[in-house]
């Protein structure tokens, strides 16, 4: 028997990085054989490919646009493109969710071979990048997303932290602010101060107790941000 979850009808129109985000933080809470249709798909009928990428544990189905970033950072994976062409007419250019997406997630979902309908895939876009190294102890990171919190997470992990040994320092610099040592939780600092903490996901973000982190420091997505370890 298949339960359909709902996750979320919320995401901002066209944002997919708000959807790779919301993905991020829901898909590793279901159980195996789980089957995420995602439809954030502004390049719908466009040359942009779809996709069915395969995990240990899940499936993900959805067009070829960075909505699985994170998926591809955090598990070992296969992809594959699927064959619109193998799909009965009429397929609608603009409602790939409705002709192609949901129906083979469904083949899948009856345990059907969906090899007819795919072929193997390495090139998948991604907007999730490594942190730049910049010296032993210091790196450039990428800002990527600003929650409804105004915190600005970037592309630095725990994994990356793990790395160095005996607990050191970090700080990271954003005009005129330092902001230094992380803490478990944003209510370790006074009202109003900036912390950094580890989100849900693992990620280090920005935060600032009961404020708007980005927009009181001025950060949008895809800026640039220095953080040195000591």
């Amino acid at each position: 028997k298949r339960q359909v979850v709902d996750i979320s009808h919320d995401i901002r129109p066209y944002n997919i990085r708000q959807a790779a985000f919301c993905l991020n933080n829901s898909f590793p809470y279901f159980p195996a054989k789980t089957i995420f249709v995602v439809v954030i798909d502004p390049g719908v009928g466009t040359e942009r490919k779809g996709l069915v990428v395969k995990t240990s544990q899940h499936y993900f189905v959805g067009p070829d646009n960075g909505v699985f970033s994170f998926v591809y950072q955090r598990e070992a994976h296969q992809a594959f493109e699927i064959l619109p062409d193998k799909f009965h007419e009429p397929v609608s250019p603009t409602f790939h969710g409705r002709d192609i997406f949901a129906p083979i997630a469904a083949r899948i979902a009856m345990e059907k071979s969906i090899d007819g309908y795919v072929n193997p895939i390495h090139d998948v876009v991604s907007f999730v990048k490594s942190p730049q190294q910049l010296t032993e102890n210091s790196f450039l990171l990428e800002v990527l997303q600003i929650d409804h919190f105004g915190n600005i997470i970037v592309n630095f992990h725990q994994k990356d932290w793990q790395k160095f040994e005996n607990t050191p320092n970090i700080a990271v610099r954003i005009n005129d602010h330092e902001i230094r040592g992380i803490h478990d939780t944003f209510g370790r600092v006074q009202e109003g101060e900036l912390v950094l903490t580890w989100d849900s996901s693992g990620y280090l973000q920005i935060a600032r107790n009961k404020g708007n982190a980005a927009q009181w420091l001025r950060i949008s997505i895809n800026d640039t941000i220095p953080l040195k370890i000591w």
